[in-house]
Order: structure tokens, then C-alpha cells, then sequence
């Protein structure tokens, strides 16, 4: 890191740990979080890589990955926040958005006043993302949407979702665009939400002719391209999730190893165990360096390289699943307890493998580039 990087980072950890990680124990109902969003806002943490005129903080996206993963590492809910009002899904308002759409939404979540939730996966349509049928219709000055989506994030805690849909009929990855839904709006409901490993909510959303105002239309198909460039960006935020939490893990292995006793000696001395930490230590540092490298193509592109951005992803997620499971192990019967928080963030990291991509769509794709050839899975007639 450059020095303005590792203040930067320097910053963002003492700002955690005084001014937001009092606010977590409030953060368990809307308004807590609500409320500790407004304090992140507050502190330059929201927007961070979007543009200032739009009210972000105009950081590189290497920047704002250093310091999501920072914040992660402090406490997930703080690089969750981060990640969702910078490279999550309002960053393809930022990217594509009207004029009037930006002043809306980006402004407002820059300011911590709203969050924004993204909806891609349905029942019939997970890895074959251009399987969805969640069809919108034009009427008016209305868009009419009818279908579902699954898994999607913090809908408890935003006020709007940006719903993959499509607007045709061909069944052709041509007809998906998007719309801003708000959650208020006529038509929409979600579930009470499902709970999974790591203990966080996944909502179903339910479209029953829902209806929205037509500005709210962020592209009208022919969009998919365009929604996964910039989506991109997003999945890398999402590895520096993990690596956050891989280092948290790394980190608490460490200093137990330094402290805890067998046999009349420290964990630390033990040749089984400095093997575990140092190949730990590799597989962070090959993580971090091979996402750094990823958010550095966006200087030159706009846009992380798809194929450095799959690469992070692959490695990252099995890396850091391996440097969790080993901190328990270090740990022994007390890292596998819910008293220590290693196994929970074991339980976010392997999340990792499977959103934004499985580890296996994402190895389709780096093959198909290093091969020149189609990376699509569809079955030919």
C-alpha cells in the first residue's frame, strides 16, 4: 500500500473501533441499522469508490476494496454496509442511471438515508441467471412487474431492490434490463426471510403485477452485458468481504497460539502449528494481491478485468475457507464454539463459493478466456 492508502486504512480501523462498534448492539432492527449507517455517512465510509459530484467519496476501487476489507475485519455488518452503498448494487445506478435517477438514489445512499438490495436469483434461474422470468411491462407511466426472486440480502434494512427482469419475450438474454423497486410499492412483498449459515437473513420478493413509476426503469433490455460488467465490481467487493473476515480468523489463531499452554509450551512453538500459520498467511497475502490486482484493472478500463475479477474470486473463496477452518483447528474445541467468533465468520466465508457465481462458473469462465472459446454451459439441441 502507498502511505495515503495505509492512513487511509489506519483511519477507517480507529473510526470502527470508536465511533461505530458501539453502535452494533442497537443494530439488530431497522432502525439500529439505519441508524449505524447514518454514522458510517457520517465518517466517509458509505460511497466510497462512487463519484463525489454524485455525493460518494471519489475513491479508486482498490481504495474503497482496502478499506471494506477493513471494516469487515472490524465487524461484518460494518463491510456489509460498506460494500452495499459502494460496489453493491448502487454502483450500476451510478453507472447507468439518468440524471434524475442518480440524485435519488445515489445521493441518498451516500448519505446513509436509504439502502439499495439487488435481486437476481429466482427458483429456475441460479447459475443460468438469463433463465429468469420475472417479466415487466409497460403501461402508461408505469412498469408492471410479476414474477419472484430468492436469496436476496438485507431487504429488511433497504427501501428499494434493483430487480433483473425482462422486458421481451424471445427468451434471449436480450430482453433483461432493470428496475428500482421500492419496497412500498403496490404489488411487492417479500418473505419473513430464511436463515442461513451465518446467520443472516435471504429474502424471497414476490412481484404481483407490482407497479412503479416508469422513471424508475434503469435499462429496458438488451442490459444484461452491461448489469454483469458492473456487477464486477460488486463480486470484487464481496472477496475483500473475505479476506476480512479470513484475516479476523488468521489473526485470532495467532495471538491464541502466542498464548495458549500445552505440554509446558505455547501452542506457538509447536512445528505442526507454524506450518498451519504460515501457510495461512501465504494463501492471505496470494488472496489480497490477486484482488488488489483485479481492482487495479478498473484505472485502466473503468471496470475490473472480468477475467482477473474470476480469478480473485476462485482463489479467495477456497482460501479463505481453508484459513478459517484451520484457525478453528488451532482453536481447538474453543474455536468450534459459537463463544468465539470464528465459526461464524468460517460460516461467512464459505458463502463465498456460492453468490455472485459458484467457484465452478467462475472456473468455466477463466477457462473460456484462456482458451479463446465459449464459456456457456447451455445444453445444444
Amino acid at each position: 500500500m502507498t502511505e495515503s492508502q495505509a492512513e487511509l486504512v489506519r483511519a477507517a480501523e480507529e473510526v470502527a473501533e470508536r465511533k461505530l462498534m458501539p453502535l452494533l448492539a442497537a443494530a439488530v432492527t431497522p432502525e439500529g441499522v439505519g441508524a449505524l449507517r447514518r454514522a458510517m455517512a457520517g465518517q466517509g465510509l458509505l460511497g466510497l469508490n462512487l463519484p463525489e459530484s454524485l455525493g460518494g467519496m471519489g475513491l479508486p476501487l482498490l481504495d474503497t476494496l482496502l478499506v471494506t476489507r477493513a471494516l469487515q475485519k472490524a465487524a461484518p455488518l460494518l463491510g456489509g454496509i460498506a460494500h452495499r452503498s459502494s460496489t453493491g448494487a448502487v454502483g450500476a445506478i451510478a453507472e447507468y442511471g439518468t440524471e434524475a435517477q442518480k440524485a435519488a438514489f445515489v445521493g441518498p445512499s451516500c448519505r446513509g438515508e436509504i439502502g439499495i438490495s439487488i435481486g437476481i436469483t429466482e427458483p429456475d434461474a441460479g447459475s443460468a441467471a438469463t433463465s429468469m422470468k420475472t417479466a415487466a411491462r409497460i403501461e402508461g407511466d408505469e412498469v408492471v412487474l410479476r414474477g419472484s426472486k430468492q436469496f436476496v440480502s438485507f431487504v429488511n434494512n433497504n427501501q428499494f431492490t434493483l430487480v433483473y427482469c425482462r422486458f421481451g419475450t424471445t427468451g434471449r438474454p436480450g430482453d433483461i434490463g432493470a428496475v428500482i423497486v421500492p419496497h412500498d410499492a403496490p404489488g411487492f412483498s417479500h418473505s419473513e426471510g430464511t436463515v442461513n449459515m451465518a446467520d443472516e437473513l435471504l429474502f424471497e420478493l414476490y412481484f404481483d403485477e407490482c407497479r412503479v413509476p416508469r422513471e424508475n426503469i434503469l435499462l429496458d433490455g438488451g442490459a444484461f452485458g452491461k448489469l454483469i460488467s458492473v456487477y464486477n465490481a460488486e463480486r470484487l467487493g464481496s472477496v475483500s468481504r473475505m479476506i476480512g473476515s479470513a484475516e479476523a480468523a488468521y489473526e485470532m489463531a495467532l495471538g491464541y497460539a502466542k498464548e495458549r499452554r500445552q505440554f509446558n509450551r505455547e501452542l506457538a512453538d509447536f512445528q505442526g502449528l507454524q506450518w498451519m500459520l504460515a501457510d495461512m498467511r501465504v494463501k492471505l497475502d496470494a488472496a489480497a494481491l490477486l484482488t488488489w490486482r483485479a481492482a487495479a484493472s478498473a484505472a485502466r478500463s473503468g471496470l475490473p478485468s472480468p477475467t482477473e475479477t474470476s480469478i480473485a474470486k476462485v482463489f479467495t473463496a477456497q482460501a479463505a475457507k481453508e484459513v478459517c477452518d484451520d484457525a478453528i483447528q488451532i482453536m481447538g474445541a474453543n474455536g468450534y464454539t459459537k463463544e468465539y467468533p470464528l465459526v461464524h465468520r468460517y460460516a461467512e466465508v464459505r458463502g463465498g463459493s456460492i453468490y455472485g457465481g459458484t467457484m465452478q462458473v467462475h472456473k468455466n469462465m477463466i477457462a473460456g478466456a484462456i482458451l479463446d472459446r465459449s464459456a456457456s454451459q447451455w445444453k445444444r439441441d
